[in-house]
């Protein structure tokens, strides 16, 4: 076969354009056998080998080896990270191979310094010659390992092997530097069959033009490309919307021209779910001609309206919620919100099938599909329309489960994390119940005793989470399934003290969600977070619980927790935590959560916080208060600004480009090195500092223009209005508006490695028109010194806050650490207390945690 060759730039001394085949993923059979914190290593050592692996030709498009037909090369552009990315999440354990392949061509033979960039062990030949390996395990920060190699005069073919361990969230990139190459301008070539090279590289600059602006679209908008302003040429292109699994739902091939748009289809015309959008070459090219050029992009198709207000009842919105449920594709509680609603004849059995199989696999995230199976056991078993071949199936998955860590047994799950510990011990109490003398085959134990030792250890957990708070603080993920549990305690446990300190923590989380969040947004903090979490409110995990208990959010793809609410007879909400979830007047809160806990499962990384809220009717600014500045993170969101569903403001430092929720942190949630925060009501300053040789080099805001009613981005300053708030951002080393890419015109970089980003909320009440309130910020006195900030601020109160020293405001220093675990005008708390009590008006509500 006749191939041709891409030339390509190197970008900074890394290869930027590779072929890439993989992953090969080898599920790890007899995981007992690899025992140890190297256990990793040990499976990697025993999969090794010291041959490539590669026995064909390379050529884009073509297998790796007759032995394995189905793996076959495809063309990976790295983005500004330099990444080849891998990254993914495995329920269960697997080995994983991938290679990637590049020629570099070199004027006269040189000895060069290369810098290898991995998480998990590397190999690399150049020219068939095996010249480096590494071998070591760094999960989520990948490491850099530097060796020489000689590179000949002219052409020289690299090829890596990379691998890693898969066991849950897997961050697996790879990335080469080659310092100091003398070299033509195009030095890299990639292997194609197709001639048409000049057309290839046009179609590959014209797609990398193409943006939308926005991850989500909404109803009756239109899901719409648009052409860059500076494209230069134009071209024919392909474009289409595709499920991941390969379902086509729209296809256009239009003429990319600069400026102008392509309209796809209404959102309401998709299902509601995540979509990918292939800008591409024509199909007549890609497919017939061969020439696979190809960008992808990720969007979200919503059809659920967003409610910003209360309405309706408990009751209706109930049966909404349900009925919003029950048709969704492929998910166990769409089959429960079936079950709840009585419509037998549409359920799907395969779907819990399927949850049997992950349980009696031991996946990752089985205790989320255990619970829900045993809710159906004590719930809807009686029914004659109950599938009878299921029964006996459940029961034996409950009595072969693992039920906690120190149980025997090695398999990918989590137990320690704050909501899969009580999400286990839920299991195993119900199971118990259910199987009071039936042996359970892991321990050789019976129900009784299995129930036992549940009601033990969610006593415990119950008991931590009720005086101190949660160490997942304020999670809009984890919370759900935090609820998923604690309404199954409610409802179903038998010990009278379980199931009422379940209800006592379910009304304290209720609280916490009321309180912290705005118009349906629970657009605080977060001890835990995922990038389509925090790039707005709509698809939280806790959007559809707030829908259902007061009226404002919307019903989405997360829907453990509100199903089961649903599904749950035994659990009374208060009116009172619904008056403070809807009532809108000023306030300003300070909470600690998790904070001198004593808590023995704590997640690693996550420790007690203190945080603050500042929520008026037309805004909401929240933050985590000088949480372990300079410290690396992992998925906190340290602080938000939220003006409704999608105009939300924050501001990260980025490990990566992806937003895959297996780097953790990524290019949104997380920040690799946390700032120093401080916030007063509507000032907020946040400090960073951090390596120079940092990875990406720069903090980033999100800031989504199309969210906004307005926005301006002049004299050092950007500026927002939603409705009748206003936001203001800057950055010490200045703003660049991001124009292209996966984030275009939703992002404002700011570069270098010391920074101070400063916020001033505002609304119409208080500062007149947006217009008067941008020339008040802009005639506000602002001074750096270093890293300290002196701001004059719109409220006579003028601000100081540094890396180090205090936070002053108006000459007085304001606390960073409070000794109450809530301090509002709803509830005055200490931790450790047995009473908290929540007022509101002249009602009152008092949790008793002195069981």
């Amino acid at each position: 076969m006749k191939k041709y060759q891409v030339e390509y730039e190197l970008q900074d001394g890394y290869i930027h354009d590779w072929l890439v085949a993989g992953p090969q993923a080898i599920e790890v059979e007899d995981l007992d056998q690899f025992q140890g914190a190297d256990f990793k290593l040990q499976i990697a050592r025993h999969y090794y080998t010291s041959e490539s692996g590669v026995t064909v030709e390379i050529v884009e498009r073509k297998p790796v080896s007759e032995e394995l037909p189905d793996l076959k090369w495809n063309f990976c552009h790295c983005l500004a990270d330099h990444f080849v990315d891998q990254t993914s999440f495995y329920h269960t354990t697997h080995y994983l191979r991938s290679w990637a392949f590049a020629t570099v061509l070199a004027n006269g033979e040189q000895t060069l310094e290369c810098e290898l960039t991995t998480n998990g062990p590397a190999d690399i030949w150049i020219n068939d010659e095996h010249v480096h390996r590494q071998e070591h395990f760094y999960h989520q920060d990948p490491n850099r390992v530097t060796f020489t190699a000689t590179f000949k005069d002219g052409k020289n073919d690299i090829l890596i092997r990379f691998e890693e361990v898969a066991a849950r969230e897997c961050p697996y990139v790879m990335a080469l530097q080659i310092r100091g190459l003398e070299h033509p301008i195009r030095p890299v070539r990639i292997p194609t069959p197709n001639e048409a090279i000049g057309r290839r590289l046009m179609l590959e600059q014209i797609l990398d033009k193409c943006y939308f602006d926005r991850d989500v679209f909404v109803s009756g908008e239109d899901v719409e490309i648009l052409f860059g302003e500076d494209m230069g040429i134009s071209s024919k292109i392909g474009i289409r919307i595709q499920r991941p699994d390969g379902r086509i739902y729209a296809e256009a091939h239009p003429a990319a021209i600069s400026g102008k748009s392509q309209k796809m289809v209404k959102a309401y015309e998709l299902p509601e779910s995540e979509f990918e959008l292939w800008l591409m070459a024509p199909p007549e090219e890609y497919y017939e001609k061969g020439l696979r050029v190809l960008r992808k992009r990720n969007i979200y198709s919503f059809r659920n309206k967003f409610s910003e207000e209360a309405y309706g009842t408990y009751a209706t919105r109930r049966i909404e919620a349900l009925k919003a449920s029950a048709f969704r594709e492929k998910n166990l509680y769409a089959e429960v919100a079936k079950m709840e609603l009585g419509v037998w004849k549409n359920l799907h059995p395969e779907v819990l099938e399927a949850s049997i199989e992950r349980i009696n696999d031991r996946g990752d995230c089985s205790d989320f599909d255990l619970v829900g199976l045993l809710g159906m056991v004590y719930r809807y078993f009686a029914h004659p329309s109950f599938p009878e071949e299921l029964k006996g199936k459940i029961k034996e998955s409950a009595l072969n489960f693992r039920y906690w860590d120190e149980e025997p047994g090695s398999d990918a799950m989590c137990f320690r994390t704050e909501n899969h510990s009580i999400l286990f011990h839920t299991c195993e109490i119900l199971a118990g119940q259910l199987y009071p003398d039936e042996n359970f085959s892991n321990v050789n134990q019976n129900g009784a005793w299995h129930r036992t030792l549940g009601e033990e250890r969610a006593m415990a957990w119950l008991q931590q989470r009720a005086r101190y708070g949660f160490s997942e603080w304020d999670s809009n993920v984890y919370f759900e399934e935090d609820i998923l549990a604690l309404s199954h305690l409610v409802d179903l446990a038998e010990n009278e003290e379980v199931a009422e300190m379940a209800a006592v923590v379910l009304d304290k989380l209720f609280f916490t969600l009321a309180l912290n969040s705005y118009k349906g947004a629970f657009g605080s903090t977060h001890g835990r977070s995922y990038t389509p979490y925090i790039k707005g409110s709509r698809r939280e995990g806790t959007s559809g619980v707030s829908r259902l208990l007061w009226g404002m959010g919307c019903f989405n793809e997360n829907m453990r927790g509100f199903v089961s609410l649903c599904a749950t007879k035994n659990y009374e909400f208060s009116d009172l935590i619904y008056a403070i979830a809807v009532d809108d007047v000023d306030v300003w809160s300070r909470e600690t959560q998790n904070v001198d806990s004593g808590d023995p499962t704590e997640i690693a990384g996550l420790k007690g916080v203190h945080k603050v809220l500042y929520k008026t009717a037309d805004y909401m600014l929240a933050s985590a208060q000088d949480y372990y500045s300079g410290e690396k993170g992992f998925q906190q969101h340290i602080w938000q600004a939220t003006m409704g569903p999608d105009a939300v403001v924050f501001v990260t430092h980025p490990t990566c480009v992806s937003e895959k929720g297996s780097h953790r942190p990524n290019y949104w949630h997380g920040n690799y090195i946390l700032p120093r925060t401080a916030q007063y009501k509507d000032v907020l300053v946040s400090v960073h500092k951090f390596d120079e040789n940092d990875w990406m080099g720069y903090t980033h805001a999100y800031f989504p223009e199309y969210a906004f009613d307005e926005h301006a981005i002049r004299d050092g300053w950007a500026f927002a209005k939603k409705n009748d708030g206003y936001l203001a951002i800057t950055a010490k080393n200045g703003l660049e508006e991001t124009t292209l890419g996966q984030n275009a015109y939703r992002e404002l970089c700011s570069h270098g490695n010391e920074n101070i980003w400063l916020v001033q909320m505002g609304r119409a009440s208080e500062d007149g028109t947006f217009e008067e309130f941008q020339e008040k910020v802009l005639g506000a006195e602002i001074t750096y010194d270093g890293l300290s900030v002196n701001y004059t601020g719109l409220r006579d109160q003028p601000v100081s806050f540094g890396w180090e020293g205090p936070f002053m405001v108006a000459g007085e220093e304001q606390p960073l650490r409070f000794e109450k675990h809530c301090d509002s005008i709803y509830c005055q708390y200490k931790a450790g207390d047995d009473v908290m009590e929540l007022r509101f008006l002249d009602w009152a509500l008092r949790l008793d945690f002195s069981n």
